[in-house]
């Protein structure tokens, strides 16, 4: 049975308590955010032990693994330590706010004999393993192109204060929703990508930028049109798939739907039966840490994401 700490108790450690004692060979051990009553709420609930600070959590916890789910600047500082102190780090993505500090924590890992893997999780979404399905399935021809739009209120008062300082954030919609959509972009393409171009807008009073418009081709030659706009619009999110002999529409969380050239209309295709996507990737951290083999979502390809969304800032 492994040890799990988990660092950072905000709104999306909620999916990874629950993947980490649904699984059979992982326990929740102790639970650290520098809000006590947040750790203690958790720790409760699980029966693990609270702290305020992680160093202190590590100190007195003999722990296999942690997850890191903090502001994104505080990414490298905090799994550099962990990798110090000899725990297998499981580092919410995106994996830092700059390609030079991700390879730090690359090298940090690497030194000291831990695993380290990024939390992408669109390749364990079942609405994207369907797509992939149909895709890979070649009933369809050949890949050729993609057009991911989405949009929503980004800057609403419930989005904690950190997310728009690009102190404490590293960036905004781009770093934050782009990661994803450039995640999305490899998963279904089987490949890295090329190139990137394209811009970004910010809001006034701001630094971290409301919008972004991208074109990104992959190695493999598929090119992408990615928009994403967090500005007072309607909440859309729509990802088009076009090959030669005819189109996906996949629509994140929600639906399949397929038409081949000869139809009139899109036919709904059944989702792929899977775990929940966050319980998949903890699976597979598990299985890696047990196993020792590389992880998809590891080190080198959560660098790879952060380079193009740093390139398109440049």
């Amino acid at each position: 049975m492994l040890n799990i700490g988990v660092i950072g108790a905000g709104i999306i450690s909620g999916r990874h308590f629950k993947a980490i004692a649904a699984h059979n060979d992982t326990r929740l051990a102790a639970v650290a955010d520098i809000d006590r009553q947040k750790a203690l709420k958790a720790a409760e609930e699980y029966g693990a032990e609270a702290f305020d600070d992680y160093g202190e959590m590590l100190s007195r916890c003999r722990l296999d693994a942690v997850v890191i789910n903090l502001p994104h600047a505080l990414h490298e500082s905090c799994a550099v330590y962990c990798a110090q102190k000899g725990v297998h780090v499981f580092l919410e993505k995106p994996m830092s706010i700059s390609f030079d500090s991700c390879l730090r924590i690359i090298d940090a890992c690497r030194e000291n004999g831990v695993l380290l893997q990024i939390g992408h999780v669109q390749g364990y979404d079942r609405y994207n393993r369907t797509a992939k399905a149909v895709i890979d399935s070649g009933k369809l021809g050949r890949l050729v192109m993609l057009t991911d739009r989405r949009s929503a209120d980004y800057f609403t008062s419930s989005r904690p204060r950190w997310f728009l300082s690009k102190q404490t954030a590293g960036g905004g919609i781009w770093l934050n929703y782009g990661a994803h959509a450039l995640d999305k972009l490899c998963y279904l393409t089987s490949s890295r990508i090329r190139s990137i171009s394209g811009q970004c807008t910010y809001p006034e009073g701001l630094d971290v930028d409301g919008s972004a418009q991208a074109l990104a081709v992959t190695e493999n030659g598929v090119s992408a049109s990615i928009s994403i706009c967090g500005y007072k619009v309607s909440p859309f999110h729509e990802t088009h798939i076009y090959l030669t002999e005819g189109e996906i529409l996949l629509r994140p969380f929600e639906s399949v739907q397929v038409k081949a050239a000869d139809d009139e209309e899109f036919k709904p295709v059944a989702p792929i039966d899977c775990p929940d996507a966050f319980a998949s990737q903890w699976a597979d951290f598990v299985s890696g840490i047990k196993q020792g083999r590389i992880l998809r979502c590891g080190g080198e390809y959560g660098a790879h994401i952060i380079k193009f969304v740093e390139q398109l800032w440049e």
